[in-house]
């Protein structure tokens, strides 16, 4: 049999080419196709609830009640991760 990327003579039953490395069949397994932008609407969907909720506890310090650092060290690591997602 001959390799169908480099031409060299290799043994019929050979699953790869012994001096190229490519495959001599067909993969069984196809990849999924890939869709640009596909899941994109979930990160924006996030932020707009983030930067609502960062607003919120914002209208609620300025009107004199007390929000926990707790809540703006959660609403930053949020922010973190979200920004962390849409740039990978």
């Amino acid at each position: 049999m001959e390799c169908m990327h480099c031409g060299t003579e290799i043994a019929e039953n050979a699953l790869i080419c012994y001096r190229c490395g490519a495959a001599t069949s067909e993969p069984e397994l196809q990849e999924p196709e890939s869709r640009p932008g596909g899941r994109l609407w979930a990160p924006i969907v996030l932020a707009v609830v983030l930067v609502l909720a960062i607003g919120f506890f914002a209208m609620l310090a300025v009107g004199g009640q007390p929000v926990s650092p707790a809540v703006w060290l959660m609403l930053g690591a949020a922010g973190v991760l979200l920004t962390w997602r849409l740039l990978r």
